[in-house]
């Protein structure tokens, strides 16, 4: 009985699973928090069956406590207060480290990839069907925006295949090895 009590990890794993093709579960600075609540989900929608199979009462109010749950994570992943943008802080100079991406070699290349590979999701008004901002408010649509963002590129984009998700917009991995190229160039190799 106790094993099957905690038998909760169905449920939140079949959604992790799933949430990578939906940016809207994962894209937020708190995807660890909606992660939390569908496995308070998975809870209680187990207790609730778990209690009835057992004949122990009809506990209703547990879909409620669910409905809710899942109305937070609703909330955490749209609401836009939570996506700060790179434009709502003043421009200040491009520090000397930043100013070695844009003369590093191979940066037009680098730039053109970014620009065909990324700013459909990863723009000021993205133009990927429902997606309504930039997933975690990173945007890829100049040549500020790469260079401030030049190692979440090379690690999400270059490293590992984490970007673009499933691959959506075909980078080659020519265009992997350039970038990669690209960031050990400007950082000495690093």
């Amino acid at each position: 009985m106790l094993i099957q009590r905690l038998a909760v990890l169905p449920l939140p794993v079949l959604f992790l699973m799933l949430s990578n093709h939906y940016p809207l579960s994962f894209a937020s600075q708190y995807n660890w928090a909606i992660a939390g609540l569908i496995f308070l989900m998975g809870v209680t929608i187990r207790h609730y069956f778990n209690t009835l199979h057992a004949r122990k009462g009809n506990i209703f109010w547990l879909w409620i406590v669910t409905g809710i749950l899942f109305v937070l994570v609703m909330w955490l992943s749209t609401a836009p207060m939570f996506h700060r943008f790179q434009d709502d802080a003043p421009k200040a100079a491009l520090t000397p480290a930043q100013e070695k991406f844009a003369a590093a070699k191979d940066f037009a290349a680098v730039q053109d990839t970014v620009l065909g590979r990324c700013s459909m999701c990863h723009a000021r008004e993205p133009s990927w069907e429902g997606m309504h901002w930039p997933p975690k408010g990173v945007r890829l649509e100049t040549k500020r925006d790469i260079i401030i963002n030049a190692q979440q590129i090379y690690l999400q984009a270059g490293l590992t295949n984490a970007m673009p998700p499933a691959n959506r917009s075909h980078m080659e991995p020519a265009e992997r090895r350039l970038i990669v190229a690209w960031y050990k160039d400007a950082t000495g190799g690093a």
